[in-house]
């Protein structure tokens, strides 16, 4: 495996690895504003802006072993072909991918064998079309790709096509929620007890994270966002993560600082001990 510069710089790094970041700038359906492949590129950077000191939960991530890995896919074949290789190696560490855009995720649990689990999803679209474009591995697509790996919980979404509709009618493998609310919760609790939690920045309100492929108006507070993380990796056990779809903005470096900090605020909670 290629390591590359780290998440939250050196200092976060150890001999036993316990995080293994990996970046995926894959960026082959994007529909509205492009990007997608520069934004591990920007998150490593404002990554290494973050105190690793994590003032909120009291985790400090120095010596944490976060090992950063450059995948080498910029297609989803690439992709496959790195997890089929590189799947033993990362296997004793829980695995954060920074996308790239959201075709990535059904192509990782496909090759990462996670068994019997349930699928978090925080985005702004259902992504349950069963084609895009003429693309049926679109973006757009990528909640519906992922149904054959487990029962899903969408949080956040607030854009859905008239046929999503009709297939959320007519499937009980999925609930969706446009909000955080006492009824998502219990709909998380009802998942198995191994879950994967995949984090589109679109979910997120932007007016925090502004810089997305397609963003929407409304959205998950900072504060929501952080409830959400405390319930997933006290309530179950996280068996990875993907963080996907920033668009790096050279005029707007809080959005990739906001998506950086995203993920430290996740994988806090993976080195507190509630993760994997």
């Amino acid at each position: 495996m290629k390591t590359t510069q780290g998440f939250l710089g050196t200092e976060a790094a150890a001999e036993r690895k316990s995080v293994f970041v990996l970046t995926v700038p894959v960026e082959e359906s994007t529909s509205y504003m492009t990007g997608t492949a520069e934004a591990p590129a920007s998150i490593l950077k404002a990554s290494r802006q973050i105190e690793l000191y994590n003032f909120g939960t009291g985790v400090d991530l120095e010596g944490a072993g976060i090992a950063t890995v450059d995948t080498g896919a910029r297609t989803l074949e690439e992709l496959a072909g790195f997890l089929r290789r590189e799947r033993e190696a990362i296997a004793g560490g829980f695995h954060c991918f920074i996308g790239g855009e959201h075709s990535i995720t059904p192509v990782i649990l496909e090759e990462m064998k996670y068994g019997e689990i349930g699928i978090v999803w925080l985005d702004a679209h259902a992504d349950l079309r069963e084609e895009y474009l003429g693309n049926p591995r679109s973006h757009a697509c990528a909640a519906r790709n992922s149904l054959p790996f487990g029962n899903m919980v969408g949080i956040g979404i607030r854009s859905v096509s008239r046929g999503e509709v009709d297939f959320l009618g007519s499937s009980d493998r999925v609930k969706i929620f446009e909000r955080w609310n006492d009824e998502a919760a219990r709909a998380i609790g009802d998942l198995p007890g191994r879950v994967y939690l995949s984090l589109d920045f679109d979910a997120v309100d932007p007016s925090l994270i502004r810089a997305v492929g397609t963003p929407e108006p409304g959205g998950l507070t900072w504060d929501e966002l952080l409830h959400i993380f405390d319930h997933i990796f006290a309530s179950k056990t996280v068996v990875g993560m993907d963080a996907v779809e920033l668009c790096p903005d050279e005029s707007d470096t809080a959005s990739s600082f906001a998506a950086a900090k995203a993920i430290y605020e996740a994988l806090t909670r993976v080195v507190a001990g509630k993760g994997r």
